[in-house]
């Protein structure tokens, strides 16, 4: 689902690029000939977490000039890049059966029904979802995801001076859907992306993502939780997060039991979204959640995913984001499944450049 995109003769290969709370990351594929992909780069830099909170790029000029110097440490023009979340709208919408030339007039007429912001200040995208547009209905399904186009606006200001020219916009669940998701596989699956600051949530059926929703929940508060009960540096609560997890128990000092409490609140805010699907639209779109996904950062937190998957009559797995690039029989990625679960975004958005959508 392209925000923005370029014309046609500006078929040029891109990175794809994600800019995270705290860090960013991009990375590019080349095909090996055999109908798969390998890693041709890939890079990462941190900045500071306050750089880009809640969707909005609170330091704009420091986030400037880190996808600056990015760039040229890196020799990076195009790229696909991830739009924040945060202040994304995505909307399951039923509009009279019109032309596909005519759908976009339609949707723009029936918007403010669904999402909180006019057509005028808003850019959006679309996808018809359900039953084949030639046969003979009333009415026709759209999947419509929403951007502020005040959002889009300084984004495309943010990149304007750092010699990266966006080939492409695209929320960031969709990338993730395109890189974890088996390609070909049109179940209906939800996906558990926790990030430092925040964890976004979102059912992808039919290869569309279909509901979002992001919580104010992420490793960072984890961390912090340590920090307050052990009373130690958020260095140290980091160290000690990673070498416990929630497996530690009585042997981990009282660690896992100060990061208890926020990740009970994520398993509980789960079950809610997982239920609602369940009950409200798994009869409409796609049918039953398949299987949960678990990725980003925090899913590197022992004990994290069989946590999660407690009580749920589905299966939790930790997500593989090189599904659709490469088997590891043949060739090993030159991230470790650590960093990779960071990179999902930054992969899905590589991959644009080799699924046909």
């Amino acid at each position: 689902m392209p925000f923005f995109s370029t014309p046609n003769f500006l078929a040029m290969p891109a990175v794809g690029l994600d800019i995270s709370a705290d860090a960013l990351r991009f990375i590019e594929f080349v095909p090996d000939g055999k109908g798969m992909l390998r890693v041709l780069r890939y890079g990462k830099k941190n900045f500071l977490i306050d750089t880009v909170s809640e969707g909005n790029a609170r330091g704009k000029k420091n986030l400037q000039e880190a996808i600056a110097a990015f760039a040229n440490e890196h020799k990076l023009t195009f790229a696909n890049i991830a739009l924040p979340e945060e202040q994304a709208y995505l909307a399951n919408i039923h509009i009279p059966r019109v032309a596909l030339s005519e759908v976009r007039n339609e949707i723009e007429l029936h918007l403010e029904e669904h999402v909180p912001i006019s057509g005028s200040d808003a850019i959006f995208d679309f996808v018809v979802v359900g039953e084949s547009l030639g046969k003979p209905k009333e009415a026709m399904d759209v999947v419509v995801s929403v951007l502020p186009r005040i959002v889009v606006e300084e984004y495309l200001e943010i990149f304007s001076d750092t010699g990266i020219i966006p080939k492409a916009f695209e929320f960031e669940s969709q990338a993730m859907a395109r890189a974890i998701i088996p390609r070909g596989d049109n179940g209906t699956f939800l996906v558990i992306d926790i990030g430092k600051m925040v964890t976004d949530i979102f059912v992808a059926a039919n290869s569309v993502v279909q509901f979002s929703a992001s919580l104010d929940i992420g490793g960072h508060y984890i961390t912090q939780a340590i920090e307050k009960k052990m009373k130690v540096t958020y260095e140290e609560a980091e160290a000690l997060k990673i070498k416990h997890g929630l497996l530690g128990g009585e042997k981990s000092g009282g660690v896992s039991d100060a990061m208890m409490p926020i990740v009970t609140d994520l398993r509980n805010r789960l079950i809610r979204h997982y239920s609602y699907w369940q009950t409200h639209h798994a009869d409409k779109v796609g049918g039953n959640i398949e299987c949960i996904y678990i990725t980003g950062g925090g899913a590197n937190l022992k004990g994290v995913t069989e946590y999660l998957g407690m009580g749920l009559d589905v299966n939790v797995i930790d997500a593989n984001p090189w599904v659709n690039v490469c088997s590891f029989e043949n060739y090993i990625p030159p991230l470790t499944l650590h960093e990779s679960h960071g990179f999902s975004a930054a992969i899905g958005l590589a991959l644009r450049n080799t699924f046909s959508e």
